[in-house]
């Protein structure tokens, strides 16, 4: 068993995985700028603090022992953190924000992509971002595999997972929405079977969604039943929306603008029932991030606060 009770020196260890990589205790001197006896006092002294034997010693042959192999997997990936901790502080000092790379689903993009976009083109220039839209299955595949920093996606779509950070934001409220001119404006609400006599458009929708629909509305509420148009790319099925008689399901802060200059409208359908989209940021658990990164974080939760306080952009 492996036990120290001394923070592990990282030169150290920096060390050992350089004799793992290069196999020879001169090729790797050579590597880290040090004589043989130096590499060889550090890997013996790395030894003492950990208590057992990581180098196996056969002539001129130098072959990690099972401790050795696990001490070099845990090694590389704290010297990975280590680095990735001092570049963001390098950037931080320096004015930089680095990179940044996000994966939006459908409403969070409808919700945020713009804003945001527009907030770094004038705020930050100079800051590179990648923006993937898709959905949470897609997005969380990216963010495993390291396509994406952080995604953000509805709450209720995701599995619970050790290796994810989950981060909620503030709920946002959603219904139906229609055109300034619809003909179920009068009396600005409607019943199900009126409602059912227009196409009906909403981005793909979860299985609890799909429940609690048809426990609010009854069986004929089912998007299977009551959805003629699913769509990720929220924004064209409001312009849709906009220029038809179809109905739009989903959380108003996606349709925020139209709603805010009049062009659409809530409309209530009965037995009316509130609800709300349940929104969070995920990303890897345990890695340290990027000060974009952060600075996306603190926009997401201030807008999406803003649009919870307010979801049509009035005044």
């Amino acid at each position: 068993m492996i036990t120290w009770c001394n923070p592990l020196n990282l030169n150290h260890l920096r060390h050992l995985v350089a004799l793992a990589e290069h196999q020879s205790f001169r090729k790797a001197a050579d590597a880290l700028c040090l004589t043989q006896p130096a590499l060889s006092r550090s890997l013996q002294a790395l030894e003492q603090e950990l208590g057992v034997r990581l180098i196996d010693r056969l002539g001129k042959r130098n072959i990690l022992t099972a401790h050795g192999r696990q001490v070099v997997d845990h090694a590389r990936r704290m010297l990975f953190e280590a680095a990735e901790l001092q570049r963001g502080i390098r950037q931080l000092e320096s004015g930089q924000l680095g990179d940044l790379s996000l994966g939006l689903g459908p409403t969070p993009a409808a919700i945020l992509m713009t804003p945001f976009l527009r907030h770094m083109a004038t705020a930050h220039p100079r800051v590179r971002v990648k923006v993937a839209r898709g959905a949470v299955n897609r997005l969380l595949q990216s963010l495993r595999e390291e396509a994406v920093d952080i995604i953000v996606i509805d709450h209720r779509a995701l599995a619970v997972s050790d290796d994810l950070q989950v981060e909620l934001l503030p709920p946002l409220r959603g219904g139906f929405v229609c055109r300034a001119g619809h003909p179920l404006r009068e009396p600005a609400q409607a019943d199900l079977q009126a409602l059912r006599a227009y196409p009906v458009a909403s981005m793909p929708l979860s299985d609890e969604i799909a429940r609690n629909l048809v426990t609010e509305l009854g069986t004929d509420a089912h998007p299977e039943r009551l959805m003629t148009i699913s769509c990720e790319d929220v924004s064209s099925v409001l312009e849709v929306v906009e220029a038809t008689d179809a109905v739009f399901f989903g959380i108003f802060a996606s349709a925020r603008a139209h709603l805010a200059d009049g062009r659409l409208h809530e409309l209530r359908v009965q037995p009316h029932v509130e609800r709300t989209g349940q929104y969070a940021l995920v990303s890897l658990a345990g890695r340290s991030e990027s000060p974009a990164l952060t600075l996306f974080r603190r926009f997401v939760h201030a807008y999406f606060k803003e649009c919870a306080e307010d979801p049509a952009g009035g005044d």
